[in-house]
């Protein structure tokens, strides 16, 4: 089963739901038996709509002076002609901020039609009562990203944005997703790790407890400029691991604040359990100009088009890295990656692979544990164009 979906939360009344479920088991024995070609459609879709944002946040990716595409709307028509009946799951975006993009209200529009449910990262400074209306009917899971606990820290890396109005934000979020009585949307505040910010992290479970949030989330930067290196905390986790890290997982049990937190480092890859990667069975991830990407580490490279997704879903590319799966060879960056391993527990040692979060392409760890969540190269995307 995709692990990063909830069938469950389906509307069971919903028309479409037998055929999403079923579609869902065709993947699920596709996966099991480790097939080439799939005849089941993706569960899941993280559709880039927009890599747009409101703020200027220095620990981007992107410089806002640079953020300037967003997907058009014939695109989305393709989605909703050729996947939207079989989907469970639709994350928008993980470059820019989704409640930007103008075609928002319209994308959940069809996923309300078509019973598809939303899972939104978003910075939360445009959660109004409008767009909370949009997402209530749909929203499984909403992750709010915040890298401070306090004003301070909180305006310092959320560069145009004002803590006050975003925990007033997220509060009436809560509010309004704790009437939504056929599922429970999970809201979680987000932290990315960083030297000036880690000692904050307690607060921030304290926080999401007075804001009603169900969730905390921290995980380390990505320094994807060497400026940013300076912030990581890959040269000294000494801070985290020993004071931060205890204090806050003791914090989230009594709080009852669910946690999901950068695990300490020191683990070997002995101590993880061996899973092939899921993903080339369940996920697809399509790109602002309609490229599709078998997911977000493989360094841009597009297995077809949306205008014809069923020829990329089971062609040359994707039968290559499921092949290599079955043959328990994985190819190009499925080998070593850690989506093809389970750490034992929550909060456990695991190997890192600090060149990962550093920017440094000299990576030669057995195991590439921030391969689960590094986006792709955005350099080699645009040297394509």
């Amino acid at each position: 089963m995709d692990p990063f979906i909830d069938a469950d939360a389906l509307d069971s009344a919903h028309p479409l739901t037998p055929r999403k479920l079923e579609n869902l088991r065709r993947a699920e024995a596709a996966y099991a038996s480790r097939a080439e070609v799939v005849d089941a459609l993706p569960d899941k879709v993280t559709l880039q709509t927009n890599e747009t944002c409101n703020l200027a946040c220095p620990h981007c990716q992107i410089p806002r002076s640079a953020k300037r595409r967003v997907l058009q709307p014939r695109l989305v028509d393709l989605l909703e002609a050729q996947l939207l009946s079989d989907l469970v799951e639709l994350h928008p975006t993980n470059l820019g901020e989704p409640l930007v993009w103008p075609g928002f209200r319209d994308l959940c529009r069809r996923l309300a039609e078509y019973g598809v449910l939303l899972d939104l990262t978003t910075n939360g400074t445009l959660l109004d009562q409008d767009r909370i209306a949009w997402i209530a009917p749909i929203v499984r899971d909403v992750k709010v990203s915040f890298d401070g606990a306090t004003a301070a820290t909180f305006e310092r890396f959320r560069r145009g944005a004002s803590f006050a109005r975003t925990c007033e934000n997220v509060q009436a979020l809560v509010q309004r997703l704790r009437q939504v009585r056929a599922r429970r949307p999970v809201v979680a505040l987000q932290m990315t790790l960083m030297q000036d910010n880690v000692h904050e992290l307690p607060d921030l479970v304290r926080l999401a407890a007075r804001l009603g949030a169900d969730r905390v989330k921290a995980y380390h930067l990505f320094s994807f400029s060497k400026e940013m290196v300076a912030l990581s905390l890959m040269t000294s986790l000494e801070e985290y691991e020993e004071r931060v890290l205890p204090e806050t997982v003791a914090l989230g049990e009594e709080l009852e604040i669910d946690l999901q937190l950068a695990e300490p480092s020191g683990g070997l890859p002995d101590d993880l359990k061996h899973r092939p990667c899921f993903l080339p069975w369940h996920q697809a991830w399509i790109d602002l100009d309609g490229s599709v990407r078998v997911c977000h580490s493989h360094g841009g490279r597009s297995a077809g088009r949306i205008e014809r997704f069923a020829d990329a879903w089971n062609g040359q590319f994707y039968r290559a890295i499921r092949h290599g799966f079955a043959a328990e060879r994985p190819v190009g960056p499925c080998d070593g990656c850690g989506m093809n391993y389970e750490k034992p527990a929550e909060h456990v040692p695991v190997p890192y692979d600090p060149n990962g979060f550093l920017n440094d392409a000299d990576n030669a760890a057995p195991v590439r544990w921030s391969g689960r969540m590094r986006p792709f190269a955005l350099s080699s995307q645009r040297e394509e164009r």
